[in-house]
């Protein structure tokens, strides 16, 4: 399993390289170091935010925000005709998608080799 997992992490990070290379390609007409650090600190930002969106909203947290906005904006009168729907409502958790730690961990790596990349050149030039 946790071979698995190492694997499908690398190829994560490979494809998310290799899209870095692309956009960083396509956007700025060259490729160079800045080039690459700005974009993979970009790619690697959103992927970072949508695993730990995913994450968060999987755990619950906005289940019970879901839950009080449904009680605040039903009127009563509204509320008793639709209380039985607006309690049955399925909470944002069991909405999400299984979380899967590969992007996560992906754009953890491409983040840490940016910022690894631009220090040893920032130091040594």
């Amino acid at each position: 399993m946790l071979v698995k997992q190492i694997r499908q992490s690398t190829i994560y990070f490979l494809i998310f390289l290799a899209l870095t290379l692309l956009i960083s390609f396509i956007y700025y007409r060259t490729i160079n170091l800045l080039t690459f650090i700005n974009t993979s600190f970009a790619i690697s930002s959103v992927l970072i935010f949508v695993s730990l969106f995913v994450f968060i909203t999987q755990r619950g947290f906005f289940d019970g925000i879901t839950y009080g906005f449904r009680r605040i904006f039903a009127t009563k009168q509204a509320l008793k005709e639709m209380e039985h729907d607006v309690l049955n409502m399925r909470p944002p958790s069991e909405l999400a998608a299984p979380i899967r730690l590969s992007p996560l961990f992906s754009g953890a790596c491409i983040l840490f080799l940016c910022m690894m990349i631009s220090l040893y050149f920032f130091y040594n030039f």
